[in-house]
């Protein structure tokens, strides 16, 4: 309200200038103005008035087009300030993404070698397991073949003995292998020669030193090492233990068993 007062003031203070002009020129002419000349006067004055009134409805309409315009510019520098943060925000973004795939990557990447150190591991093991898996077939086999040889040994023995047989058996049995026992040698197993008849088989479980040594022709250091031993599920335990030699065993397998009470 007080704007458009002052804007006012001026406007009516130059029609006043103007009228006083006028009348001034009028009255140094030194002639009076006739009635037309007046009305003439009066309108320039009202055209003036109307000019100067739509002036100032231009200038306010400029104005506040240049208001408009200063507000539209001002919520653009916003806009541009958020889309400058916004732009900003998004970046940082993507260098802690970076940093953060970088640092995966690494991750995967130890991983990955941890994994085939592992694997390699493994492969080992499975190598080495089946060289043992292999080589406890063999031993099952082995083991196999000499329990069936015990039992086919068994058998025979059982129908060579016949069954009237007298307590006095074993003391001739005692005496046959002290006479049939060889004379120790420098060779580190005792060459035992086998002994033919229906004598039963010397369990290498219960038997005593003595046992081992009349019946089987051992040393006794042998005998002792067999005892310490045991006990013995096969008779080929005896060479899987390393408590004979092998040539030994091959001698004294026949007249041995492994039977366990």
């Amino acid at each position: 309200m007080n704007r458009k007062h002052n804007e006012r003031g001026p406007v009516t203070r130059l029609l006043m200038v103007i009228s006083l002009m006028v009348l001034a020129g009028l009255m140094l002419s030194g002639c009076l103005v006739s009635e037309k000349k007046y009305k003439a006067a009066v309108a320039d004055m009202e055209s003036a008035k109307i000019d100067l009134e739509k002036s100032r409805m231009m200038r306010e309409a400029v104005e506040q087009e240049n208001d408009k315009l200063r507000n539209e510019n001002e919520k653009v520098a916003m806009d541009l300030e958020m889309m400058a943060a916004e732009i900003q925000r998004i970046k940082e973004g993507r260098e802690n993404e970076r940093d953060l795939l970088s640092a995966r990557e690494a991750e995967v990447v130890k991983k990955g070698r941890i994994i085939t150190a592992k694997f390699g591991k493994l492969k080992q093991n499975h190598q080495k397991l089946k060289s043992q898996n292999r080589a406890l077939k063999d031993t099952v086999r082995r083991y196999q073949k000499e329990l069936k040889e015990a039992r086919q040994a068994k058998a025979r023995q059982v129908a060579k003995v016949p069954a009237s047989m007298t307590p006095k058996a074993p003391l001739s049995r005692t005496k046959a292998m002290v006479a049939s026992k060889p004379k120790p040698s420098s060779a580190s197993a005792p060459v035992v020669t086998p002994i033919k008849g229906g004598l039963a088989p010397v369990n290498i479980n219960t038997a005593s030193v003595n046992d081992l040594v009349l019946f089987l022709g051992l040393t006794k250091n042998m005998a002792e090492k067999i005892i310490a031993n045991r006990p013995y599920r096969l008779r080929g335990e005896l060479v899987a233990k390393q408590v004979v030699p092998k040539a030994t065993f091959d001698v004294i397998k026949d007249r041995i068993s492994a039977a366990r009470k």
